[in-house]
């Protein structure tokens, strides 16, 4: 009868394959991930068939991290305002607090090693926080442009904020503020 799978070990892959991806790239060695996550080189294929299963689960863990972060103490009720601010505070500080998630998650975003099926399953669990975003643009400039597109202002948005958070420390909360009024106006 074959063990079971052990939750702290694929944990370990995973958390090895971020730092390494980070470091090295898309191109990172699995021998080198094994290496660094402390298991047989044939372990990581007993927890993912293939390297691109790895990433494609390293994206989803990355996504459902984030994604959870975000929706943690969502204020409720109709206030779009809070909600976006709630969204974009924990969304700049996560990617301000771990760089090497943020830079992985970039990676693999634009990546073609992730399936449709990772991106379809990554989307649906934000559809909430992009249903606010879309919320927000409803009456402002952007209310009749393609959703990707506001998407991916946003991203930038949040991007170029957590980059500045990471330079300026002690300036952090002043820049993420100064970028969520930035939004809220773009978006308004």
């Amino acid at each position: 009868m074959a063990r079971p799978l052990s939750e702290d070990r694929r944990n370990a892959i995973l958390m090895a394959a971020t730092e390494l991806v980070a470091e090295q790239g898309l191109g990172a060695a699995t021998a080198e991930i094994a290496k660094k996550a402390g298991v047989p080189n044939g372990s990581i294929f007993t927890y993912f068939a293939t390297k691109t299963d790895l990433l494609n689960a390293l994206y989803l863990e990355l996504k459902r991290e984030l994604t959870e972060t975000v929706l943690a103490e969502m204020p409720g009720g109709d206030d779009t305002r809070a909600q976006l601010r709630h969204l974009w505070l924990t969304w700049t500080f996560w990617g301000a607090s771990h760089p090497l998630k943020r830079r992985v998650l970039a990676q693999l975003s634009v990546s073609d090693q992730i399936t449709e099926l990772s991106r379809k399953a990554a989307y649906e669990a934000a559809a909430s926080t992009l249903e606010l975003i879309r919320r927000a643009s409803t009456n402002g400039a952007l209310h009749d442009a393609p959703a990707p597109y506001v998407g991916a202002l946003v991203e930038a948005m949040a991007t170029t904020t957590m980059d500045f958070m990471i330079r300026d420390p002690a300036k952090a909360s002043a820049l993420c503020e100064s970028g969520f009024e930035a939004l809220w106006n773009t978006l308004q």
